[in-house]
């Protein structure tokens, strides 16, 4: 009876070895818990505040007036606003369509070539004009996409004497430079009457037929008193 006593009690001995055994381990480490707190909220980025537009009037356009202008290249009275199919070997300009150079719709936009006829340079002579205090001359400068062009771009005039002043205003341009953003005071010709001459001189890298140059919204500004 000791003997079957005996081996009941290694029998359950054994059998909580196994139970203890199979149990599965305690984590070594706690588990990770998704956050319970919503994300911080996103700040929406506002766009700076538009400008207000400039207080002022555009006292002389030179698109809207190119074919009031004398036209000539150094030479040569050229017609002003010839034909297409005019010769244009003497220098051309012409009011183009700013959409055709990424620009926006109603962007005046003047095109210049200047001559390849034997001379150079054209020459776009206003009709008279008198200068205020506060006057600006205003215009974007390039050439046009894809051009190879390498010219000079001046703002020249005549005095009421009749006597040409060059140089006065001036930017060279090459092809691949950035655009000439021009923002010009003109208080040494306050309460003068000129004759303004806008003009374009190639520089000889390239041939003058290809210096297709663009004036972008050349004017002058003139600030409300």
């Amino acid at each position: 009876m000791k003997s079957k006593i005996v081996a009941i009690f290694v029998l359950l001995i054994s059998v909580l070895a196994c139970d203890l055994s199979g149990a599965p381990a305690a984590p070594t480490s706690a588990p990770t818990v998704a956050p319970t707190q919503p994300p911080a909220p996103t700040t929406t980025q506002q766009p700076p505040p538009t400008p207000a537009p400039s207080l002022g009037t555009i006292a002389l356009d030179f698109v809207a007036l190119l074919c009031d202008a004398q036209w000539l290249n150094g030479g040569q009275h050229l017609k002003p606003c010839p034909a297409a199919s005019a010769d244009h070997s003497g220098g051309y300009a012409e009011a183009i369509d700013p959409l055709s150079e990424g620009l926006p719709a109603g962007t005046p936009t003047l095109l210049t070539i200047p001559a390849w006829n034997g001379f150079a340079a054209l020459f776009l002579r206003y009709p008279s004009f008198t200068v205020h205090t506060g006057d600006r001359f205003r215009a974007t400068l390039r050439c046009q996409a894809n051009v190879p062009c390498d010219v000079q771009y001046a703002l020249e005039y005549y005095d009421s004497q009749g006597k040409y002043h060059s140089p006065f205003l001036q930017w060279n341009y090459r092809a691949g430079d950035p655009f000439i953003n021009v923002d010009a005071e003109l208080s040494a010709l306050a309460g003068l009457t000129v004759d303004f001459v806008i003009t374009l001189r190639p520089e000889g890298t390239t041939p003058p037929q290809q210096d297709y140059s663009l004036w972008i919204a050349p004017h002058i500004y003139r600030p409300n008193p």
